[in-house]
């Protein structure tokens, strides 16, 4: 005995982890695809001529040509829903402006350089990732010029090349590592000063030690005293560590959140509806149901007209296919929010993240009789809009933590209280995990040290030793 989910079982698990916005480019497509389905909110006078169209060629139906869909559209339900097995395909949108990489290419384009090093030069800029680093080892990109355009070159001419790369805006760009970015905006300083130098002395001969924060160390080598190590190392912390960053980042454009429920509060009482005024609403397209009513209904058919019968049901049972799990997300999602609204019915009243409730997948999912997988695609990128601002619905899931009188609250406020902590923490002698978890467990939070060191990871907090300052 095997377990198997039917192609349309399928197909729900994919449309319901699709956002609001996902799920309406989703739809236009498959009524792009499937001639079979239409769209309600059509023009009455496209419909009416379409009609007209259908009345005139009901005799023969050589308005059908069967080979034009199956050239432009090879999409069969059953078959791709085999295939993608709940993977979906992520959209780009192109930004606006000039790119990162744009830019360095239109500043090579500004060099005077040989078609040979022009080529090199290319393929070194298309290595440098978002960040403005070379991800890759300059002998692999000898080995792909030789490999793809045919150019043996060493892998010192790449290494030239790069250093000229490497002198092109933003500063730091074309760096392999944190030392060398930061190496390149301290030589790009005009008219350095002796704090300017000593930063580099720092970051080119030195950089173990600042990393590690072994101020010690570097005050005995170098000689000085904590103030002007403290200039020099103020230098380095306002160079970039990313000077790719910035600039993608500005090319990104505006993004718009758009909620896929909408909360409100009426007189002490919770309503919710499902953000899908944008949707389009599906149907079956008459001219063509009638077109296979009429050819079920005839005795016998020729070889064109059961081609056409055999298109016209496949595509019906993939356009009901569509529109029945589209009422089928829509009460799944109508479900799995109920239950979170109760769950959760203070924190959405109050918008005070205190009054959040400890909620796992398994909460919602014994409420509602789902799977736990079922639950979790429900709140994958889902936006919630309420009264007091907008989030993402997998926010509201989080574990449990235990108080010292025992009382169960949200593993959030133990990060906070952490925070909170480390925020106001000595920094020149930064609490160790173990001073943190004596801290917290006199604040009534009943933790171990190995619970505390976790818990300072998930916040990205490092460990007190590379928190401490001059």
């Amino acid at each position: 005995m095997q377990q198997k989910l039917t192609p349309q079982q399928l197909l729900l698990m994919r449309l319901l982890q699709l956002p609001v916005t996902t799920l309406e480019q989703r739809i236009k497509e498959e009524v792009e695809k499937n001639p079979m389905l239409e769209i309600e909110s059509e023009p009455a006078g496209e419909n009416n001529t379409t009609a007209d169209i259908a009345d005139d060629e009901a005799g023969d139906f050589k308005g059908i040509d069967i080979d034009e869909y199956y050239e432009d559209d090879d999409y069969d339900y059953r078959e791709q829903l085999e295939k993608d097995r709940n993977v979906e395909e992520h959209r780009i949108d192109p930004s606006e402006g000039l790119s990162f990489t744009e830019s360095l290419f239109n500043q090579l384009a500004l060099r005077n350089v040989t078609e040979r090093e022009r080529t090199i030069a290319e393929e070194i800029i298309g290595s440098i990732d978002g960040s403005g680093y070379l991800g890759r080892d300059t002998q692999l990109i000898a080995n792909d010029l030789a490999f793809r355009s045919g150019i043996d070159v060493t892998d010192d001419e790449v290494n030239d090349i790069l250093a000229i790369i490497q002198t092109f805006d933003p500063a730091g760009v074309g760096a392999r590592n944190l030392q060398e970015c930061l190496s390149l905006q301290l030589a790009r300083i005009e008219h350095p000063d002796d704090d300017t130098s000593m930063a580099a002395t720092i970051v080119n001969k030195h950089f173990n030690q600042l990393t590690n924060k072994h101020y010690t160390s570097l005050m005995n080598i170098l000689k000085v005293d904590e103030a002007q190590l403290n200039r020099a190392i103020s230098i380095i912390r306002r160079l970039n560590p990313k000077p790719g960053w910035g600039r993608s980042e500005e090319n990104k454009g505006a993004h718009y959140v758009i909620p896929d429920f909408i909360v409100s509060r009426e007189g002490g009482q919770l309503n919710f509806v499902l953000n899908d005024r944008n949707r389009p609403p599906l149907k079956m397209n008459s001219e063509y149901t009638e077109m296979m009513q009429h050819l079920s209904n005839q005795g016998s058919l020729s070889s064109s007209e059961r081609e056409t019968l055999q298109f016209i049901k496949t595509k019906t049972e993939s356009a009901q296919w569509l529109i029945d799990t589209l009422k089928q997300r829509e009460a799944t999602l109508t479900i799995t929010m109920n239950a979170i609204l109760r769950h959760q019915s203070a924190f959405f009243l109050s918008g005070d993240t205190h009054d959040l409730r400890p909620m796992r997948l398994k909460d919602i999912a014994t409420v509602t009789g789902y799977d736990e997988s079922t639950v979790s695609r429900v709140a994958n990128q889902k936006y919630v809009q309420t009264d007091f601002g907008t989030f993402l619905l997998k926010d509201l899931f989080s574990k449990a933590a235990i108080t010292e009188s025992g009382d169960i609250i949200v593993a959030e406020h133990v990060k906070s209280a952490l925070k909170q902590a480390i925020d106001n923490e000595d920094k020149h002698s930064p609490l160790t995990d173990e001073a943190l978890t004596r801290l917290l467990n006199s604040q009534g939070f009943k933790l171990s040290r190995r619970t505390v060191t976790k818990y300072r990871e998930n916040l990205n907090i490092p460990v007190g030793r590379l928190r401490k300052e001059l």
